[in-house]
């Protein structure tokens, strides 16, 4: 097993190089969604998986929160609304064959909590193949 350094949008590894793409909690922090995506699906063989568990909202945010650093720090300010998030997966040619909510996880602070209520900030995961 080799460590590469690299930003998630820019892996310095050649195409279909991977079997699997795995991302726990990063991917909302990233501000181009669509580049991290479109980076998974170049690195997978065909048949290889990505597997994400991430914080997704059933609903836009508005730019209070967007723009406020607490929340980017509770992982919230970056993250994609549900539709958004998984059409970005397919528009990277990848499949989605399966995503569950994971209602166990829990926001700290009660900013967070108050904006998982409010906008339905919650966890998923998610589990998609390149064909």
């Amino acid at each position: 097993m080799t460590y590469v350094g690299a930003y998630i949008e820019n892996v310095p590894l050649p195409d279909a190089s991977a079997d699997i793409v795995i991302s726990n909690g990063v991917i909302n922090l990233a501000t181009d969604k669509s580049a991290v995506f479109h980076e998974a699906s170049r690195l997978l063989k065909s048949g290889g998986r990505l597997a994400i568990s991430d914080i997704v909202t059933e609903v836009q945010l508005p730019e209070t929160i967007v723009c406020n650093s607490t929340f980017w720090a509770a992982c919230i300010g970056g993250a994609a609304q549900q539709d958004s998030y998984r059409s970005q997966i397919m528009a990277a040619g990848l499949n989605i064959a399966k995503v569950q909510q994971n209602p166990a996880y829990q926001f700290i602070s009660d900013n967070a909590r108050n904006a998982s209520r409010t906008f339905g900030v919650k966890s998923i995961s998610l589990l998609a193949f390149k064909p």
